[in-house]
Formats: structure tokens, sequence, C-alpha cells
């Protein structure tokens, strides 16, 4: 499944590099921090706090003519994480290492000389790696999830600002009387685009 991703986004980045002289394509780069946590349910006896996350990677945004409409694909490296506690005294900082592709739409508006935006949409996790091991050798995670998010941002020419939140499926594998841990986050980003785009 990694190895689809990778050349899925690898074909893309070719296609929208090759296009974005045309307008209608843009092409940049983009990173940001967030604040992530964790969903628990099936969890008696665990808590768990919030940690800082980061993500930094590649953007590309297709216009649609005449319609104030448009999609973006992102390929990002993203660290999110959380502390789980659990009754008796284990204290654990938990990371997951990400290659995350959010495939969202949206809809555009202007004002006052900027282009607000809204959007949401589906985007792919492929867990790299991580430290859910130090709690319980038997803690197995899912190498590939799907999750969602959705936001407001806005576009000052090249300049593009994202806030967004979110949320994930289970990152347990299936096992007899596991949690369901699902990752979430509030994100906040800039991006640049290089050419093509609103300007």
């Amino acid at each position: 499944m990694k190895k689809i991703l990778a050349i899925i986004c690898g074909l893309l980045l070719i296609g929208a590099t090759a296009n974005a002289q045309s307008g209608l394509i843009s092409l940049g780069v983009k990173g940001g921090i967030g604040a992530s946590n964790y969903d628990l349910s099936n969890a008696a006896g665990v808590s768990t706090e919030g940690t800082a996350s980061w993500h930094v990677g590649g953007m590309f945004r297709t216009n649609i003519p005449v319609l104030p409409i448009y999609a973006q694909v992102e390929a990002l490296y993203s660290r999110v994480g959380g502390k789980i506690s659990i009754a008796g005294g284990v204290e654990q900082d938990t990371y997951i290492n990400r290659f995350d592709v959010p495939i969202v739409a949206g809809l555009k508006f202007g004002l006052l000389g900027i282009s607000g935006r809204v959007f949401g949409g589906a985007v792919a996790q492929a867990n790299l790696s991580d430290n859910f091991s130090d709690i319980s050798s038997d803690i197995k995670t899912e190498s590939f999830v799907w999750g969602w998010q959705a936001g407001i941002g806005a576009d000052i020419r090249k300049l593009t600002v994202d806030v967004k939140y979110e949320a994930g499926s289970d990152l347990i594998t299936e096992q007899t009387g596991a949690p369901s841990i699902k990752s979430t986050q509030w994100i906040v980003s800039l991006g640049w685009f290089f050419g093509g785009g609103d300007d």
C-alpha cells in the first residue's frame, strides 16, 4: 500500500508540474503544526493527554474553470501522538510517524482581496513507525488507515493558510479486548504555490 501511495503521488506531482503554466493547476510546498491526541473507546482505566504535532510536504491544487470549486491533494510526512495513562501508574508518551495523503475538495469565495475557502475530504494514512510497543508488546498497530478532515483556509496570492480538524480510523489491529484508539488533531498550516493558482 505504501508503494502504491508513493506511485500515485509521484504521478500526480509530475502531472501538476507539466500543467502548472495553464493556471488551472498549482504546485507548492506546505508545513505546519498542530495539537494531537487520541479518541478512545472500550478503554476502561485509560486516559490521554494531547501533545504537539507537525507535518511537512508538498501539495497541488486543481481549480475548476468558471466555478468557485477546487480539489487539492497533498503528500505529507507527519508526526502525531499523545500521552497514554493506564490505571496502575503506567504512563507513556507515544508517537506515530506517518505518510499522509489528504484528498479534499472545497469552495472558494472572495472577501477584501483575500480568497477564503471551506473544504473537506479523506486522508490516507500510512503508519511508518510508532512506539506503542513500549506500553505493551501485545499492542499491534495498523500499517494503513483512512481518516477525514475539514476546515477553513485563505489564499493571499501564492500564500495559503489552513486551519482544520482531522480524525482517523482505529489504529489498533483487531485483538480480543483491545481498546479502540483513533488519532485526532487540530492543524494550522502554511503553504506557498510556485506557479498557476489564484494570483
